[in-house]
Formats: C-alpha cells, structure tokens, sequence
C-alpha cells in the first residue's frame, strides 16, 4: 500500500532500469560528465518529459496520491540528481560500467507492476527516439527544491487520468484503446 499512515511517509516503488545493446551496457560513458552516456541522458530525460502525463500508470490508485505529498519522500515534481531526487543516476561505479542504471523513485508500492514498468520503460525509449535532454541533475534537497510546471505532478488520480486521456505521446506509446480505457477506469 502506498500510504498506509497519516503518520509515515508511505511506500514507494522504486524502478531501477539499464539498457544493453550487443551485450554492453549503453547508460555508461566513463568520459561524460557523471558517466552519463548521451543514451541515458535521453532516456530519463523522456521519463522527466513524460511522467506528468503518464502518472496514472505508475500511481493508479487514490491512495497512491496520499503519499505525493512534497517533503514526505513523495514526489511534487520530477527532477534528476543522483541520490534524493526522482529520477536519480546513482553512483558513478568507477570501472563497473554494467552497474549503470537509471533509478525511477516515483512510482507508489501499490502500483500495477506491469503498467509501470510500460510507463517508465516506454518514456524512456521515447525519450532517446526524440533526444530529449533533462538539462543538469539539481543540487542540494529535491523537495526544497520548486519545480518548472512542466514537471509539476498530478495531485489526483483523476487530474492523472485526464493528463494521460489528453497526452499525444501516451497514444502513440500504448495506443489510443488502452487509454480511453484506461481513463474510462481510473
């Protein structure tokens, strides 16, 4: 359950991705800044374009919306940084290249793991089809942090399920069946 107590943060579920062309890992560039290779700043920059839009499939539940409160470990917006934030890029892994992964902290515990796991890997992908940059990773305390309002997040899940009804990137993702379904059941 994704907030079971007023009193606690609430759980998360957390999506930890890499991706592997010709059996070599493609997230890590020893000689970019933060080992960052140019794949893998595309594909979390399409999850920080895209997850305001895509929300519901990785929060589908009221309760799931209890937990994105900003300063209680949930998310108010998506930002990239390498340990606290949303989107990180943990670690820097000197000469373990395969340990370069992208980690994805926005999702609730509650969610379906097969809608979320779409949603971040399909964002991600479309996030390297459009080269979409997520600008530099933030500084000091995400959640002290005020986010652009287009990282702005969903605050129900109605709010999500209109944003992904309405998200041209959804359809061309999923289709346009599973989300008129999809809204239809939110």
């Amino acid at each position: 359950m994704a907030k079971w107590s007023k009193d606690w943060p609430g759980c998360g579920g957390h999506m930890h991705m890499s991706l592997w062309k010709d059996g070599k890992p493609v997230f890590f560039d020893d000689k970019a800044p933060h080992r960052m290779s140019r794949t893998m700043r595309q594909f979390v920059g399409g999850q920080q374009a895209l997850m305001p839009e895509l929300l519901g499939m990785v929060a589908s539940t009221v309760n799931a919306y209890r937990r994105l409160i900003p300063g209680l470990l949930g998310a108010d917006g998506v930002d990239l940084g390498r340990r606290e934030p949303h989107l990180c890029a943990p670690g820097s892994f000197p000469g373990r290249p395969s340990r370069r992964a992208s980690s994805n902290r926005i999702g609730a515990a509650d969610a379906n793991p097969y809608l979320a796991l779409a949603a971040a890997v399909g964002s991600g992908l479309w996030g390297i089809q459009n080269k979409v940059d997520p600008g530099e990773p933030i500084k000091g305390n995400s959640y002290e942090k005020k986010h652009p309002a287009k990282w702005q997040l969903p605050r129900t899940l109605m709010e999500a399920a209109g944003r992904l009804k309405a998200s041209k990137a959804a359809r061309e993702l999923f289709g346009d069946a599973f989300v008129d379904h999809y809204f239809r059941n939110a």
